[in-house]
């Protein structure tokens, strides 16, 4: 996912419903960082552990 998309999806409600934006918002505040840094590293992140996720996720059966 690029860093475009997910900020478009982000301002839907629907989007990571179970998620706090607040919280989100206010961890990015805490780390002197601007949410699109928080949300370009996080999608970086997951990017580098892709492999790892996909074979926990298949070892549980999801």
């Amino acid at each position: 996912m690029e860093l475009k998309s997910l900020k478009k999806k982000y301002k839907s409600k629907g989007f990571a419903a179970g998620c706090s934006r607040e919280v989100i918002e206010r961890g990015a505040e805490l780390l002197g960082w601007e949410l699109d840094k928080l949300l370009d590293m996080t999608l970086q992140a997951m990017a580098a552990s892709e492999d790892t996720i996909r074979a926990e996720m298949e070892a549980i059966g999801v």
